[in-house]
């Protein structure tokens, strides 16, 4: 039986993304945590970010190509529709989760409000040494790429209403079906429900609210959970 080995910190959306992809593969997996800022380096030296999998002693980085090559070495259940269009779709809507929602969701967990307790709480499993000057990096470096990209130049207001209009959308795609896409949990499911356990995860109070106020999402996010649960 295959062991795997997972890098990165619980709190990421695209760790979360591959352990419950794991998960419900059944492969036998060790989920291993930071515990320096130089481990990212160390376990990726290309893109210095996580997740990182190992696999039969070789590592894949980024969770999308990670469920790629989960898919190939443990097809059932399958994560991904054999039918062509639905297919394309899943694919779509992971990608934008990955690479759009996920913005939304930097934005509010390190604007100006809640950066301080969001550094506190990613920070808290390392040495209290090097604690300070790891809530100082993040907080700058973070803050920064947000900026860069743009939404976190937008006033939080803004943030927030847009956020609320993205899971209005979510919630219309899913309609009355237990997964985005039927019956069959898949990829794209996983990929939301990381974003979504990211950002109710922490010091983002915006983001309870609008999950609060959508039955819908919620209870697809505890459908999704259930059917990953370790």
């Amino acid at each position: 039986m295959s062991r795997a080995l997972l890098f990165g910190s619980p709190l990421s959306p695209f760790v979360d993304k591959v352990q419950r992809a794991l998960r419900l593969k059944k492969v036998e997996h060790e989920l291993i945590g930071p515990k320096t800022p130089g481990d990212f380096k160390r376990w990726n030296p290309q893109t210095r970010k996580m997740p990182v999998l190992e696999l039969n002693g070789e590592r894949i980085i980024d969770s999308t190509f990670i469920l790629d090559r989960l898919e190939s070495d443990f097809p059932e259940p399958p994560l991904l529709s054999r039918n062509p269009a639905t297919r394309a779709s899943q694919r779509l809507l992971e990608d934008w989760s990955d690479e759009s929602f996920y913005w939304y969701v930097m934005a509010l967990r390190w604007n100006a409000k809640n950066a301080p307790a969001t550094a506190h709480q990613i920070t808290e499993g390392l040495p209290a040494l090097i604690r300070p000057l790891a809530k100082r990096s993040l907080t700058r470096q973070l803050g920064s790429t947000t900026q860069a990209q743009g939404l976190g130049r937008l006033p939080s207001e803004r943030v927030v209403r847009e956020l609320g209009e993205r899971l209005d959308d979510l919630a219309a795609l899913l309609g009355d079906r237990p997964y985005f896409f039927g019956e069959q949990l898949s990829r794209a499911d996983l990929s939301i429900c990381g974003m979504l356990n990211s950002g109710l995860s922490g010091p983002s109070p915006e983001i309870n609210q609008l999950m609060g106020e959508r039955t819908a999402l919620s209870q697809h996010l505890e459908r999704v959970r259930e059917a990953t649960k370790a």
